[in-house]
């Protein structure tokens, strides 16, 4: 029994100081730039630490072993020759290790070092993630390079909203709704605004971000940067992608009560007040989109999409030709060129034309004198009619719905030439 014990202790030993010559002999390796060699050896080493139970490691060893693998494994990522994206993994978890080890024993001689490294590995995180989005068009990778950067910087004790934002984005764009709920409700308790300062560098006249004001500031107080800009907050921004993640899920009932939210939170931002606006319409609520127009109105009071919005709820839902046709009006006014606005103006001379029609049809046979006004009324309304439908080919002259009541028109007022023109452009 004593034999096989002793013998057990043995190779526990020899595998114990089998490991330093490996991890010596990579550091060596690495230090006269053999990167392949070095991986060997380290590799070894981590075969031989893998195989032990945690509590007959080394204890002097291990620090060293981890601080060593992290520098090889990230030499390796970092060489264009050898570069692997999952040798940059390694090189993060290795350093951390050596953190987390010297830190269980009190005592930090390779940890300091490490800790030196993992704003290069975050880094190194963030040019990689951009590389997978734009460059390769892999948003999944791009997003797993993020996430990595943004958890290790957590660890640094930096809260990376901007990369937490992207995460959000992406995992949007990859249709991961859960995960960019998740972010985008973080982002918003955070109240994250984005708001970032730039300023020209003196050295060489380009305009570059800074990461705050305060180094903004010294950079300008010593005469190194010039022109200091302030973005705008976007924090409303993360409440619209929320919402959009609702749409996208039909959480119906979460989506009505954060855009509550939103429009309380942001009440001048004029997405979150069309994505209210298309609220109230897909619910048929006419006299809440009406409101809602009103109060954009109050501000925004030479708005042509929200007066000509508020003109077709008149005019196609409430059946008030008169305030239909002066909102109509009044966006056209706000903008000539706004085609929707000037061809309902057109159409409602069609509609009151047929009602005139109608009311020919009534008439007994021998009314002429009663047909032949009504008549003249018909002709006015499609002369005013075509002012209009004229105008609108004028802003488009490819609009389908503009050739066919040009055709139209022109045909009942007997402009054949002209009837037959529009007939060829439309093919």
């Amino acid at each position: 029994m004593k034999t096989t014990a002793f013998f057990g202790a043995l190779v526990l030993s020899i595998s114990m100081f089998a490991q330093a010559p490996s991890v010596s002999s990579a550091k060596i390796a690495m230090d006269r730039g053999d990167l392949t060699e070095a991986k060997k050896y380290i590799d070894e080493a981590a075969g031989i630490i893998n195989e032990q139970p945690v509590e007959t490691r080394n204890v002097k060893l291990m620090p060293k072993y981890y601080a060593y693998r992290g520098q090889v494994y990230y030499k390796l990522f970092k060489d264009e020759a050898l570069t692997a994206p999952e040798y940059l993994d390694e090189a993060s978890q290795s350093f951390a290790d050596c953190i987390a080890f010297e830190a269980s024993t009190g005592k930090k001689r390779y940890s300091k070092e490490a800790e030196e490294m993992l704003p290069y590995v975050a880094a190194d995180y963030i040019t990689m993630a951009e590389d997978n989005n734009f460059n390769k068009g892999n948003k999944e990778a791009a997003i797993k390079a993020y996430e990595s950067a943004y958890k290790l910087r957590q660890t640094l004790g930096t809260l990376d909203t901007l990369t937490l934002s992207y995460i959000g984005y992406l995992s949007q764009d990859v249709k991961d709704f859960t995960r960019a709920e998740e972010v985008y409700k973080s982002l918003i308790d955070m109240n994250f605004k984005n708001i970032l300062w730039t300023g020209i560098l003196l050295e060489d006249g380009q305009r570059y971000p800074f990461p705050d004001k305060k180094t903004l500031d010294f950079y300008i107080q010593t005469e190194r940067a010039a022109e200091p800009q302030r973005s705008e907050s976007i924090a409303h921004e993360f409440y619209i992608q929320l919402l959009w993640v609702y749409n996208e899920t039909k959480q119906t009932e979460q989506y009505d009560a954060f855009l509550k939210t939103a429009r309380a939170a942001f009440p001048n931002n004029d997405n979150l007040l069309k994505m209210e606006l298309q609220s109230f319409l897909d619910k048929e609520d006419f006299d809440g989109a009406l409101a809602n127009l009103e109060e954009a109105l109050v501000s925004d009071p030479k708005n042509a999409l929200y007066l000509y919005n508020a003109g077709f709820i008149y005019h196609q839902k409430k059946k008030d030709l008169v305030k239909g046709r002066e909102y109509y009006t009044a966006a056209m006014e706000a903008d000539p060129g706004y085609l929707d606005a000037v061809y309902m103006l057109g159409l409602m001379h069609i509609d009151a034309s047929n009602v005139v029609v109608e009311k020919m049809n009534d008439l007994p046979r021998n009314a002429k004198k009663e047909y032949d006004k009504l008549n003249a009324e018909k002709d006015v309304e499609l002369a005013n009619a075509l002012v209009y439908f004229e105008k609108a080919y004028g802003i488009n002259a490819k609009d389908e719905a503009t050739l066919q009541a040009l055709r139209e028109v022109y045909y009942k007022l007997g402009k054949y030439d002209d009837a037959k023109r529009i007939m060829e452009e439309m093919g």
